[in-house]
């Protein structure tokens, strides 16, 4: 069973945070092309480095709470649940948005990317 939570964690951790973060990075960077980046990069190129390292900060912080806001959705709705290999996660765990913390949290574990405990 630990092995279903775990995959489930590993993949939420690279496929949605990490990814997630990579994204915004590479918007504030000016990596990324598309219109939208474009405007964003350019609001924040006309920042001083204070505030670039701000939003560099605050990036994973907001990715960590919407995921840990839609792990207690799952949790607080009991109607909603995450199948994964015929296993409800909801039902594995002790509390799904718990699981990404700690030093041997899913965060920890799996990701790539910056964590700033706060």
């Amino acid at each position: 069973m630990d092995d279903v939570l775990s995959y489930f964690g590993e993949k939420l951790i690279n496929e949605v945070r990490d990814r997630t973060i990579r994204r915004f990075d590479m918007r504030i960077t000016g990596k990324m092309r598309d219109e939208n980046s474009q405007k964003l990069f350019k609001e924040v190129s006309e920042m001083d480095e204070n505030c670039i390292r701000l939003i560099s900060r605050i990036i994973p912080q907001v990715v960590d709470l919407s995921i840990h806001n839609m792990l207690c959705m799952f949790e607080e709705n009991p109607e909603m649940e995450i199948q994964v290999e015929n296993e409800c996660i909801n039902k594995i765990s002790d509390g799904l948005a718990g699981e990404l913390y700690t030093e041997d949290g899913w965060i920890q574990r799996f990701s790539n990317q910056r964590y700033e405990e706060i």
